[in-house]
């Protein structure tokens, strides 16, 4: 595959800023919940990790399987994949889907054969996985992260299970002790009607966060550092009743302080987990022309939409990474 410069550069981008150097693979024993870690290297990573052209999901009736051969496997794409374990090694692995932002991932097991007795276990994580933080974090996602994961070993155990994520990212884990082992299984990528949280699928794309009249937190995050430029805004000025101010505010600065229920807060951090985020700045209002944007200098870029539930709100903004990465990155393409 001849990868478009966009996704070269991205790839590099997530090695300048250190979250591809390794990841954690967690998976908890069957009976007493004890955690096992591996730490996964960066060069795992599929080159497939954000593809421009996302498909919608639909698989035709000659796709071939597609081999999992590298044991941090990305991929943007659906389609059907098989794992064949070849050794006895007790490494932990993983297959990390990435949709577009408006997508579901959506994992049916074909086939199944996991010893338990060889202590073989599969995990699916209803999100995504990186240094053993996971986004969505708890903060930001209606279920417990202890409820978000299904684990289980045998024969045939996960055929006719269906799993599907809360937002644009699944992750399997799976250790598979046992030559000749493994798994089949069908990913599709389905139409979100509500989106909610979001890793970002592209680099340097317009999106638009909304609560869509709810009592929800959700957050959009780039996996580099980056400028934050608001395109649009319109939070906690216009109720799902239909009452509607009019009148621009403008970009209302320091929100944390004045409006805490209903902003935007912009900021970084150095994981996935964006309950540890430093705020670099709160917003609110309304402004159809803002002239805002943001310098976030951390390797992760969070924008969260916090909403009270009493208005419609939603911001469209774009990142875009750090020129100084940028060039550092084409430099060592």
């Amino acid at each position: 595959m001849i990868l478009d410069m966009s996704v070269r550069c991205l790839t590099r981008l997530l090695l300048v800023v250190g979250l591809l150097h390794a990841v954690s693979a967690i998976i908890k024993g069957n009976s007493d919940y004890q955690h096992y870690q591996q730490q996964l290297p960066g060069d795992h990573f599929s080159k497939d990790f954000y593809h421009p052209d996302l498909k919608n999901g639909l698989l035709s009736s000659n796709m071939r399987f597609k081999p999992v051969t590298d044991c941090m496997f990305v991929t943007s794409e659906p389609g059907s994949f098989t794992y064949t374990s070849k050794t006895n090694d007790e490494e932990v692995c993983g297959i990390y889907f990435l949709a577009g932002p408006d997508q579901m991932v959506e994992i049916n097991f074909i086939t199944f054969d996991v010893p338990c007795e060889h202590h073989g276990l599969v995990s699916v994580v209803d999100g995504w996985e990186l240094n053993g933080e996971v986004f969505p974090s708890e903060m930001d996602h209606r279920l417990p992260l202890k409820q978000r994961s299904s684990e289980f070993c045998g024969k045939n155990i996960g055929v006719k299970r269906t799993f599907t994520s809360s937002q644009n990212v699944a992750v399997i884990q799976y250790r598979i002790p046992k030559p000749g082992k493994g798994f089949t299984l069908l990913a599709r990528f389905l139409k979100n009607p509500r989106p909610c949280n979001v890793l970002a699928a592209s680099i340097g794309e317009p999106y638009t966060l909304r609560n869509y009249g709810r009592r929800v937190n959700c957050t959009y995050v780039a996996l580099y550092s980056g400028t934050v430029q608001v395109i649009a805004l319109g939070v906690g000025v216009s109720n799902f009743l239909g009452s509607v101010r009019t009148t621009e505010t403008g970009t209302l600065r320091k929100c944390d302080e004045t409006s805490p229920h209903d902003q935007v807060v912009i900021g970084g951090s150095f994981g996935l987990d964006t309950s540890k985020v430093q705020i670099v700045d709160s917003i609110c209002g309304i402004d159809s022309k803002p002239d805002y944007q943001e310098l976030v200098e951390y390797s992760v870029t969070s924008v969260r939409l916090v909403s009270s539930g009493f208005f419609e709100n939603s911001v469209t903004v774009q990142v875009q990474p750090l020129k100084d990465e940028l060039l550092d990155a084409n430099l060592s393409i």
